[in-house]
C-alpha cells in the first residue's frame, strides 16, 4: 500500500461534513470515489484531520490517503482533480509514511468563522458567511477572545457527538478583526467581520459555540465574567448558542 498527504479545499454547502455518513454526500465520500477510479480498487483508506460538519467549509483540510496503486504525486493531483466535484479540490500532494497520522500529528489547526451584521448582504454570499443584524459591542468581544486564550477546559463549548478523553484544550490566538482579504468571494466591507481561533484541538462544534458566546457577549446578554468563570470552572450551562455552519472554514493544519 502506498501513503499519500493531500491538501483538500472544498465548500461544504452540498455535504453533510467530511466524514462518511449512513445517508447523504460527504466530502470523504466524494474523495474515496475518485481514489478507487485511479487505484482501480475499492481497498483504500483515508483519513482527515478534522471532521467538519454539514455546511462547514475548508480552505486546507489534510488527508491521509492510502491506496494500492503507486502514483506520482502531480499525475495523482491531476486525477483526482479531474474526477472530483467543482466544489472539491486537491491543492497539494505528497508522499507521506504510513505511520502519518493527520489528527495526532499535528501541532495546530486554524478555524476562521465569517459573520456580517448587514441585514442586507447579497444572498449570493449566504453560502460563505453567517448573518447576524444585530448592533455589537465589538470591542467587548475582543475583550472577550483574549479570555479565550490559554489552557482551558472547554466542556461548555461542545455538543455531544464524539467521545473524547478530555475537555481540556489550549488556544493559542483568538483574534477578531474586519474581514479583510484576497479570496475573491466578496468584496471586503466594514460590516463583515473575521473570527480567527488557532488551537492544539477542537471540541465537536467549539468554534460555532464560541461564536455564539461572542455575540451574546457583543449584546450584553452575556457577561465576560461568566465567560472567564465558564472557562475555570465548566457547570454544562452553554453561555450562546451554535452559530451556523456556513460562516465556519477549517483554515490550516500545521504539522511539526
Amino acid at each position: 500500500m502506498n501513503t499519500y498527504k493531500l491538501i483538500i479545499q472544498y465548500k461544504g454547502t452540498a455535504y453533510q461534513g467530511w466524514q462518511i455518513q449512513p445517508q447523504g454526500k460527504t466530502v470523504q465520500g466524494e474523495v474515496n470515489k475518485a481514489l478507487a477510479k485511479i487505484s482501480k480498487c475499492e481497498d483504500l483508506k483515508t483519513i482527515g484531520s478534522g471532521r467538519t460538519d454539514s455546511g462547514v467549509h475548508a480552505l486546507g483540510q489534510t488527508v491521509k490517503a492510502t491506496i494500492s496503486l503507486e502514483i506520482g504525486n502531480d499525475e495523482l493531483k491531476r486525477g483526482l482533480n479531474s474526477l472530483l466535484p467543482d466544489d472539491i479540490k486537491i491543492l497539494a500532494v505528497e508522499r507521506a509514511n504510513e505511520s502519518f497520522h493527520p489528527i495526532g500529528d499535528s501541532e495546530w489547526k486554524e478555524y476562521i468563522y465569517l459573520f456580517s451584521t448587514n441585514r442586507e448582504t447579497s444572498l449570493f454570499h449566504s453560502d460563505f458567511l453567517s448573518i447576524y443584524p444585530y448592533q455589537l459591542d465589538i470591542e467587548r468581544m475582543k475583550k472577550a477572545c483574549e479570555l479565550f486564550v490559554g489552557r482551558h477546559d472547554f466542556a461548555d463549548f461542545q455538543c455531544v457527538g464524539t467521545e473524547v478523553n478530555s475537555t481540556t484544550r489550549e488556544i493559542f490566538e483568538c483574534e477578531l478583526v474586519e474581514f479583510k482579504s484576497d479570496w475573491g468571494i466578496f468584496p471586503p466591507s466594514e460590516d463583515v467581520f473575521s473570527l480567527r481561533v488557532k488551537g492544539d484541538g477542537f471540541l465537536k462544534q467549539m468554534v460555532r459555540l464560541m461564536v455564539g458566546t461572542l455575540w451574546n457577549i457583543g449584546l450584553s446578554k452575556t457577561h465576560l465574567e461568566e465567560l472567564e468563570s465558564s472557562l475555570a470552572a465548566p457547570t454544562g450551562i452553554k453561555l450562546g448558542a451554535v452559530a451556523p455552519a456556513q460562516g465556519l472554514y477549517l483554515n490550516k493544519v500545521f504539522y511539526p
